[in-house]
């Protein structure tokens, strides 16, 4: 492996040279550990990893609501209801082509809304014209797959009925997830796909919360990589 007119060896060669070690480490061993990390979500009851995640979410100015399985379509079209965040200006929605979606009735609740002016369920068959109906959308509204409690993040895997465009390029995402889905931490959520063995989709976006940065001058930017807006809808 060259690196301009370098090797690695020429890179690693000085500093392998001064751990005293013979030459550079084809593998690194895994260590064995004296104690064992304590996790904040250690010993909790299913209930309060709901609370947990509510609790975390909040922290990062994530709006949550609980509600039935009865209660959804409410619930988001009272969202979209108020129309843009802030303004209160007519708004339009992207949401995924989702089985649940359709069977709590959301697609007719939301255009039942004075101030949702379109709404765009996603089409991998019209990927561009979706995307561009994303990029001037108020709301994005997805289904995810699960909750990470210790973090409030929401695990957003793309597939055909859903692209990444729908969390990623509206104004505001609707993150709903299953209470049922949310665990204590990241590793639950990897072991749970190693376990299946399925190929993995082309992107897993795990969101917490708005998108923000403080990488210039450690000033906090909101929405500069996706939403400036998220909520949480926790179906119960």
């Amino acid at each position: 492996m060259a690196l301009g007119n370098k090797t690695l060896q020429d890179l690693l060669g000085p500093i392998t040279k001064q751990l005293d070690h013979e030459a550079v480490a084809e593998s690194v061993e895994l260590p064995e550990w004296e104690f064992k990390a304590q996790r904040v979500t250690d010993g909790m009851t299913h209930e309060q990893l709901v609370d947990k995640f509510q609790e975390e979410a909040e922290k990062v100015r994530t709006e949550v609501v609980r509600c039935s399985a009865d209660g959804l379509a409410a619930a988001i079209a009272a969202i979209v209801g108020k129309g843009v965040p802030e303004t209160g200006e007519a708004c339009t929605v992207i949401a995924a082509d989702d089985d649940r979606f359709a069977q709590c009735g959301l697609y007719d609740a939301i255009k039942a809304q004075e101030l949702v002016t379109d709404l765009t369920v996603w089409d991998s068959e019209q990927g561009e014209e979706c995307i561009q109906a994303a990029l001037t959308a108020t709301y994005g509204i997805t289904y995810t797959t699960g909750g990470i409690a210790e973090s409030a993040t929401v695990v957003q895997p793309t597939s055909p009925k859903c692209g990444r465009a729908v969390s990623l390029l509206p104004l505001a995402h609707i993150a709903v997830v299953d209470a049922s889905a949310i665990v204590p931490t990241m590793f639950e959520v990897m072991k749970e796909y190693e376990d299946k063995g399925e190929k993995l989709p082309s992107q897993v976006c795990f969101i917490s919360g708005p998108s923000a940065t403080a990488d210039i001058e450690l000033v906090r930017v909101e929405g500069v990589h996706g939403p400036m807006y998220v909520n949480y809808v926790i179906v119960e």
